[in-house]
């Protein structure tokens, strides 16, 4: 994850090709000691992971993608659960013929390029299990 220009609490990043984006986002947030983020992103893909959720049944059903996608539009947070970072985005892809896919991404290997804007948030984010959902949720 390269820093191409911080403005006050803003940083506008780059993720390289191969780079895994979820995993490098973590780990600038902890370098940088941004414990409540929100970004966005564009860019491309060349595997990745996504999930939807089925809040009745707890749990998730994954899909994974290894082609060519355009990252159409990437949101997400930044909080903590259990004393550890967690990146939390949902994102939607366009394959060659331009048909969409999204969902909760759980892993986006970086194709081309990757433009990240996050915007560090004052205080920190806490998630804790919530019995009804299933999910850890921000308190």
């Amino acid at each position: 994850m390269k820093l191409i220009l911080q403005d006050k609490s803003k940083y506008v990043l780059r993720a390289d090709v191969g780079e895994e984006v979820i995993e490098s986002l973590a780990k600038f947030c902890r370098q940088e000691n941004i414990d409540a983020a929100k970004f966005f992103a564009i860019g491309a893909a060349k595997e990745l992971k996504l999930g939807w959720y089925d809040v009745d049944a707890k749990e998730y059903t994954w899909k994974e993608f290894s082609e060519k996608l355009e990252i159409v539009s990437l949101l997400g947070n930044v909080s903590w659960k259990e004393n550890e970072i967690i990146v939390h985005a949902h994102g939607s892809f366009s394959n060659q013929q331009m048909q969409l896919v999204g969902g909760h991404v759980a892993r986006l290997l970086v194709g081309g390029a990757c433009e990240i804007v996050l915007e560090k948030l004052e205080g920190r984010i806490e998630k804790v299990y919530d019995e009804e959902t299933g999910l850890y949720l921000m308190q």
